[in-house]
């Protein structure tokens, strides 16, 4: 958005513990004839939980650290930088300690103008000649201003897409297209409100240009958060051309505490984070966050804790999380000292 174009430890703990509690209680008083048991118990326990075999509980205690690091929950748009973003994401790579080529990337492409999408075919290049490794996820527009959807769903500007398939298609070819983006926000050049069905048949088009370069694309339909000003299910393309719901998340400044802002205006918001996870199951899909963070709202620590721990209760249904890492509408940059205790966190919990 900013671009418009632009204590799981502590449970784990906490069932070790009863684990521990409840073996060592129907034993008190064997204990008492023997405290030789006791300690023999602990030995057993303690060699249990280090070597992962505790049965369930076991699992409990390792399954959210190995999320927790993960590189897939770490990507990140970055600034362009002197001659590219794959190398300021191999910055932010290093920051977080993550391996190398692990995390994904995000990008615009085109820009404002049909021209742009021929003019800009060049910039998938760069960053497949800078790391041919790297995935990225591309933002498409799905119009410009002053072009109608219904002249995008009737084919008025094949030619402009079937450039960017094809330059995405040459560096990426399993790259994620997240197209028509945030298409519930007034403001979008394809915004759908009052014209859903012309969102829906345009998608759907585009969608079917970028498959005939590709067969490994992946398609991303992501709505921003919250009402917004349209219902974005209403817009919803189809199962058959969505492979990921994405949210764009920001913190905004709210009335309420942090929790209750949390609660009101990102959990359980309508078309917030509980619909994402709804929705995206009831379609069988797997979820995704191309943009999110702090900024709007100021240094938020625990913004950045709900978000990691929302991520962690929902790793294995989640496709990719990108950090806005560039100051757009607003600040949004976490890695250059502005908001000290948010970019402390979240190198913590992002980071191996």
């Amino acid at each position: 958005m900013p671009a418009r174009f632009g204590t799981a430890g502590l449970s784990g703990v906490s069932v070790f513990a009863t684990a521990r509690n409840s073996l060592l209680g129907r034993n008190i008083c064997a204990s008492r004839r023997d405290r030789g048991l006791t300690k023999r118990l602990a030995v057993v326990l303690v060699t249990l939980a280090l070597s992962g075999i505790l049965s369930a509980h076991g699992e409990t205690l390792v399954a959210p650290r190995a999320f927790s690091n993960s590189s897939k929950l770490a990507g990140a748009f970055v600034n362009w930088g002197p001659d590219g973003r794959e190398h300021s994401l191999q910055i932010w790579e290093k920051w977080l300690r993550q391996e190398p080529s692990s995390v994904p990337g995000v990008d615009f492409y085109g820009g404002p103008t049909w021209e742009d999408f021929f003019k800009l075919n060049w910039v998938p290049g760069i960053w497949k000649k800078l790391n041919p490794k790297r995935n990225v996820v591309w933002s498409v527009p799905l119009t410009v201003k002053g072009t109608s959807l219904a002249d995008v769903a009737n084919g008025l500007h094949d030619a402009e897409f079937e450039a960017a398939a094809r330059a995405i298609s040459e560096a990426q070819p399993t790259a994620i297209i997240r197209l028509g983006w945030e298409m519930n926000i007034a403001d979008s050049a394809w915004f759908a409100g009052g014209q859903e069905a012309d969102y829906i048949r345009a998608y759907r088009r585009v969608i079917g240009i970028f498959r005939r370069y590709s067969s490994h694309f992946k398609y991303d339909w992501c709505p921003g958060w919250g009402p917004q000003q349209l219902a974005a299910d209403l817009a919803y393309p189809g199962d058959d051309v969505v492979d990921y719901v994405g949210l764009d998340v920001y913190d905004f400044k709210q009335d309420g505490s942090p929790q209750q802002r949390w609660d009101t205006y990102y959990l359980k918001a309508p078309f917030g984070l509980q619909w994402q996870r709804d929705f995206s199951a009831l379609h069988a899909k797997r979820m995704s966050y191309p943009e999110w963070g702090v900024g709007n709202f100021g240094d938020n620590p625990f913004f950045i804790q709900q978000m990691h721990e929302w991520f962690l209760n929902n790793a294995e249904n989640i496709a990719y999380a990108a950090y806005f890492d560039v100051d757009g509408l607003w600040p949004t940059q976490i890695d250059n000292n502005r908001f000290p205790k948010s970019q402390k966190l979240f190198r913590k919990l992002f980071g191996r």
